[in-house]
This record gives structure tokens, sequence and C-alpha cells, in this order.
């Protein structure tokens, strides 16, 4: 189970989703089918304790205070305006 928001190098794979754990944010991808038998039971308890692990880190930071921190290079949003090659 990784630490969330405590490092860039920890991951975990549940079923065909990945998360990805950085400093600054949580990427999770893929897809589950958590199925109702043994095997989903035991993907739905991961994921139940990794959203309790994300929300103890929110609660133990001040929420939105780490804009200093925040992966630029890593970030899927530019910050300047580009023409729209649509129009």
């Amino acid at each position: 189970m990784i630490e969330p928001f405590a490092n860039n190098h920890q991951s975990m794979q549940i079923g065909d989703l990945v998360i990805e754990n950085q400093k600054d944010k949580i990427t999770i991808y893929g897809d589950i089918d958590v199925t109702l038998d043994d095997t989903g039971y035991q993907q739905a308890k991961q994921l139940h304790e990794l959203t309790a692990r994300m929300m103890q880190a929110f609660d133990k930071h001040k929420l939105y205070s780490n804009e200093e921190d925040k992966s630029k290079e890593k970030d899927d949003q530019s910050d300047k305006d580009i023409d729209n090659p649509f129009l």
C-alpha cells in the first residue's frame, strides 16, 4: 500500500487500475471490475484502505497549502493561452 502524497516514486495496482504517488497529487488510471466474489472483496478492501489513507493525508495537511510544491512538469494544464486551431 502506498503512503499518499509522501514521495514521487511509489505506485500500486488494483486489478487494471494503476495508482501513482507524487508529493502533490495522486494519479489514478485504468479500469477495474469489482466482482461479487472473494477477488472483488479484496479489491474493494484495497480501494477503501487507499481512499482512507488519502483522506488522512488531507486531514493532516492544510488543504490547498501546497501550491508551491505543485509539479508543473507533470501538470496537464498550461499557464499560457493558445489560439484555437479550429476557429
